[in-house]
């Protein structure tokens, strides 16, 4: 396992958390810290998804979830845990591209993919069975245009 980074002393300029909203103009400095510090890193197309089903479809194919995934997050919840006991230990960064085209065709679905994402980084999701003690440490980054993503430059 990678020694965790401590993403805002990396990149000072962030001022959001615990998702990390970085504005497309500093994708590079993102990408290099990810790259750095050793992070398994999922990158998820907002701009795919656009409904509940295409969420959860993009949400499978960058996890790499079983054929029976569907668009539930009790399905999240079971295929996640089998992913976390896969990757116990790692370093994961999940990088959300094109969340303000999400939120504009589907913005109660994006609010629940990010309330998701970040079950699993508190270690709330995924429900282990009996004695399974697996943990990965995860970043949440979006990346998008608007005003309240950050950047280098003044506030």
């Amino acid at each position: 396992m990678s020694p965790r980074p401590h993403v805002r002393s990396a990149l000072p300029w962030l001022r959001s958390g615990p998702v990390h909203k970085v504005h497309t103009s500093a994708v590079a400095e993102m990408d290099d810290l990810i790259a750095r510090a050793g992070y398994l890193r999922l990158d998820l197309d907002g701009a795919v998804m656009t409904s509940r089903a295409a969420a959860h479809a993009e949400i499978g194919r960058a996890f790499g979830f079983p054929d029976w995934y569907g668009p539930s997050w009790d399905g999240f919840n079971d295929c996640m845990g089998g992913w976390v006991l896969e990757h116990d230990g790692d370093l994961v960064a999940v990088v959300v591209s094109g969340v303000e085209e999400a939120a504009a065709a589907a913005p109660v679905t994006t609010i629940e993919v990010g309330w998701g994402l970040l079950e699993v980084k508190f270690g709330v999701v995924p429900t282990l069975g009996a004695g399974q003690t697996a943990t990965i440490d995860l970043d949440l980054f979006m990346v998008g245009d608007g005003p309240d993503f950050d950047r280098p430059g003044p506030a």
